[in-house]
């Protein structure tokens, strides 16, 4: 009994991951993830953000800091470990990893290096570490997101965002699918998937019943998706409509994908946002007791066990 309690303690320690991911730029993902991680460090828990879009990281504008000298490139160098990668803020708890922003060239994650980044996440000596991820459905970026506890996707209400957003969710399910698939099976499956989208077939198409009707898949993604669900959050809310978008975006996964995702919410559109990025102040810390910061406070108490909280902002 004493070896299995200091197993689930061991359990406990480790960092959760969560993902915050976008199917394309200028959605406010980066606003989202230091948002998220101050109301965290403000309930009490020790938060770590890593910097992950590697054509444009700017986690540091948003924390209102300086750039550092050190950066995710020392890591994916060897120079140094994830440990001596982190910076601390100007905020209690909340440690944060810089991303590329003195890279002139295109940078991308191997496999490899992937795997071990999620691996060195998890012995972070932190409570939650939430990685901000770059635009778009990247092998790296579909990687990482399967790997999270927390699998968080934004949206704005603009047409191009929802289309980007559903392209992102297709891509996921395909890469999660493709781990327990034989070649020849997943690469009919994704012809299948052209001809639907380009009107040739009929009928609608059943990403769980087409994975039952065909050989060569060996794969539980739609089970394991009730237990670690995408995570859906609307941001720069401007109406009622824009609230209800999430509620129609969750039907339509159901309906097409077969896919049950959870509709966090919305986050109202506010100019302090714009105006504290150019005061170099987040705007959870310039005004911390707006319906904005209370939207954050409830999407985190969404995420984890209230009866965990240790502090009230």
């Amino acid at each position: 009994m004493r070896l299995h309690e200091m197993t689930v303690q061991k359990e406990k320690s480790k960092a959760q991951l969560w993902a915050v991911a976008s199917g394309k730029g200028g959605v406010g993902k980066t606003f989202i993830s230091a948002s998220l991680g101050l109301t965290l460090s403000k309930l009490g828990h020790s938060v770590v953000i890593i910097d992950l879009d590697l054509t444009g990281a700017n986690l540091h504008t948003a924390l209102g800091v300086e750039p550092s000298h050190t950066s995710l490139r020392h890591y994916l160098e060897g120079s140094k470990t994830l440990s001596e990668a982190l910076i601390s803020s100007p905020y209690p708890h909340l440690s944060y990893v810089q991303g590329f922003w003195d890279a002139w060239s295109p940078t991308e994650f191997s496999s490899g290096q992937v795997q071990k980044l999620i691996s060195d996440i998890k012995g972070l000596s932190a409570d939650f570490v939430l990685v901000d991820l770059g635009p778009g459905s990247t092998e790296s970026h579909l990687q990482i997101f399967k790997a999270a506890q927390e699998k968080i996707l934004i949206t704005t209400p603009e047409p191009t965002s929802i289309e980007k957003t559903y392209r992102f969710i297709e891509s996921f399910i395909c890469h999660s699918i493709q781990d327990g698939s034989q070649p020849q099976a997943f690469a009919t499956l994704i012809k299948t998937l052209r001809d639907h989208r380009q009107k040739v077939l009929g009928s609608h198409f059943s990403f769980r019943g087409y994975l039952k009707e065909n050989p060569g898949f060996e794969s539980n993604f739609f089970d394991s998706m009730t237990t670690s669900p995408v995570r859906l959050m609307i941001n720069s809310s401007r109406s009622q409509s824009n609230i209800d978008l999430g509620y129609c975006m969750k039907s339509v996964c159901n309906k097409y994908y077969d896919l049950g995702i959870d509709y966090m919410g919305a986050v109202d559109y506010d100019n302090a946002v714009w105006q504290s990025v150019r005061n170099r102040e987040p705007v959870l810390v310039a005004q911390p007791f707006t319906p904005l910061a209370g939207q954050f406070l409830t999407i985190c108490k969404h995420l984890i066990d209230p009866s965990e909280l240790r502090a009230v902002i």
